[in-house]
């Protein structure tokens, strides 16, 4: 259980800086070059969200995909193979059959002369090149749309998240406001009581002015 625990923390601990995107442009080849990359390399990095992280070792493991690839792409020129020469080889057939000089076969062909009036073409010069572009423009469009969709729900947390503080408060607010209504009104009540006795003890003066009765 100790060296689970151990293994948790030491791999908590690993700093992973880079994305398929940094990695990719130190590369100076597509994001997707590098997804395949990943795909050969198997399970590494650690998945944070929508993004996959990697450390400094695991970045150079998918690079050296890259170094494979250029040394598959190298070719060795290797020395043209010439041609046998056939071992003579003598037949005497007699008089009866006559040697017919070998034919001139043409050297220089044109193949659109060869071809139906229908037959035209319309084609790229270079579909494959034309698919990355359209491949890696998708995967930025879709990254921007991740984005966006990420803003979004970090907005509504925040607003839920305002909302919750915002009706505790009104919670609050409401139950104040029913003992406000219910003191006001014992303390109106107390101060009509008060001042009520106070008139009455003004008029204890009052009644022995001139025109008073007195006592």
């Amino acid at each position: 259980m100790a060296n689970a625990t151990d293994k948790a923390l030491n791999a908590a601990d690993i700093k992973r800086p880079h994305t398929l995107a940094s990695i990719a442009a130190d590369a100076d080849v597509t994001k997707r070059t590098v997804q395949r990359w990943l795909t050969k390399a198997g399970d590494i990095g650690a998945l944070e969200g929508d993004t996959r992280y990697f450390s400094d070792a695991e970045r150079d493991t998918l690079l050296s995909y890259q170094s494979k690839r250029q040394a598959a792409d190298t070719v060795v020129d290797e020395p043209a193979t010439l041609p046998t020469t056939p071992t003579e080889i003598q037949v005497f057939t007699g008089n009866h059959r006559n040697t017919l000089a070998a034919p001139q076969f043409p050297t220089e062909f044109n193949l659109g002369s060869m071809r139906s009036e229908l037959a035209t073409v319309d084609a790229h010069e270079d579909p494959l090149a034309l698919a990355e572009q359209f491949i890696n423009g998708a995967d930025s469009l879709m990254n921007a749309m991740a984005e966006d969709e990420k803003a979004m729900a970090q907005k509504i947390a925040q607003t839920r998240q305002a909302r919750q503080a915002v009706g505790r408060k009104v919670d609050q607010l409401k139950r104040r406001n029913d003992i406000y209504a219910l003191r006001t009104e014992l303390l109106a009540d107390r101060q009509n009581v008060e001042t009520s006795a106070l008139n009455d003890d003004f008029s204890v003066l009052q009644s022995m002015g001139n025109g008073g009765s007195g006592l």
